[in-house]
């Protein structure tokens, strides 16, 4: 059932309502409907449930529907960069109607629990929309990937795992174990591993970051210090995998991709952040187009700059900048580097991409030739939407 004019009022007026409560109400979402189905915590990266990005993500989702309720195509990238990520965690059509159900129940319960029947049916009308159009994408991306047997996680086999820097950074090369055919993927995309720990399945998504060789997938982690909010699926792999484990991995998937016609890729990292870059490099160089590329670096201690001696081959010294965090250099490389042509690639913190964006708009640059990819779900990096503020834990 479409969405009537009548609807649509009531949407415009409580709209501003889950402007500013929207991740409250979403976190009083999570919160029920993982009380009443924990199955579908396999599905869901828990980090980001607890640390708040998926609440807010999802808040920020709904919100800009709204917004746009009229014309929904605007928001189609945004869509098709989430469906991607629930086509790798194996969301299905089945789940929408049950996150719809505590959809309504969070704004009920938000608004002291009145039950406005019209309230309720507008926000229900619009979200089933909305999923409507997740669901289309979503069996095309599926059956894109052919039999069902390569929708889901398959087994992959550890074929080697090195230190390529200190931190320590670990590398991971996979094959496939059933012997099955390797999905090609473009640079840029990644893959997603699924882990069992304590009865429980948790999931992560980690970039390709090597060119498509038709026989493994190659990743790189960090192993996170003492003091920071580890992340489950990357601790459990550098401390208790090792070459011969299997591993749970969906095949390649992301949006996140090279501008084809751009005539200066600028790519800024922080830290483990490169990982995204490294085959987006890789494969300009292959095409005959490293010249057009500038690469900055920022890491702690130079020893942590992954990837280095393959960029030093393909970049000259002018190309190629290694930055040491506090060293305020930052801002005067990219000052230096930036052109009115430049594509700029972000990946890392989100402080640390604030703090490059607001550099670039000091230069003039357009929001619209920079590119950001993060370790969160992408619409938490969203501004000026949801308030990103909430006093319910989801989990």
């Amino acid at each position: 059932m479409p969405v009537t004019e009548e609807q649509k009022q009531i949407l415009k007026t409580t709209s501003p309502i889950f402007k500013e409560n929207g991740k409250e109400i979403t976190s009083i979402l999570y919160k029920h409907m993982f009380a009443d189905h924990p199955e579908l915590l396999n599905i869901f990266n828990r980090t980001n449930q607890k640390n708040g990005t998926q609440p807010f993500a999802l808040a920020n989702t709904m919100y800009l529907a709204i917004e746009n309720i009229d014309h929904l195509d605007v928001l189609l990238p945004q869509f098709l960069l989430i469906s991607h990520k629930h086509r790798a965690s194996t969301v299905q059509p089945e789940h929408y109607p049950i996150l719809g159900k505590y959809l309504l129940i969070a704004i009920d319960e938000f608004l002291g629990g009145m039950g406005d029947p019209d309230i309720l049916g507008a926000w229900s009308a619009a979200y089933n929309m909305i999923v409507t159009i997740f669901i289309n994408i979503e069996k095309r991306l599926y059956n894109e990937l052919g039999d069902k047997s390569e929708q889901g996680f398959i087994p992959f086999t550890i074929t080697k795992k090195e230190i390529i820097a200190s931190g320590p950074i670990v590398a991971f090369t996979m094959e496939r174990r059933d012997g099955g055919k390797m999905r090609d993927y473009h640079p840029g995309q990644y893959i997603t591993i699924r882990i069992k720990k304590d009865g429980l399945y948790h999931i992560r998504y980690y970039s390709l970051i090597e060119l498509f060789n038709g026989k493994t997938y190659r990743i790189a982690i960090k192993q996170e210090k003492n003091n920071e909010s580890k992340g489950v699926v990357s601790t459990e792999l550098i401390e208790k995998y090792k070459e011969g484990d299997t591993l749970s991995v969906s095949l390649p998937a992301g949006t996140y991709t090279l501008i084809p016609d751009a005539k200066h890729h600028l790519f800024i990292a922080s830290g483990i952040g490169i990982s995204v870059f490294s085959s987006m490099i890789l494969d300009l160089h292959k095409q005959g187009k490293s010249d057009i590329v500038t690469l900055i670096h920022c890491v702690s201690t130079e020893d942590q700059a992954v990837f280095a001696d393959q960029m030093h081959k393909i970049l000259t010294k002018n190309q190629y900048y290694i930055l040491l965090q506090g060293k305020h250099l930052l801002q005067v490389t990219i000052t230096k580097t930036v052109t009115p042509k430049t594509h700029v690639y972000l990946c890392g913190s989100v402080t640390f991409m604030d703090k490059v964006e607001d550099y670039l708009g000091q230069c003039g640059h357009p929001f619209s030739q920079v590119h950001k990819e993060a370790f969160q779900p992408s619409l938490s990096l969203i501004k000026d939407a949801v308030k990103n503020q909430s006093t319910t834990k989801p989990l």
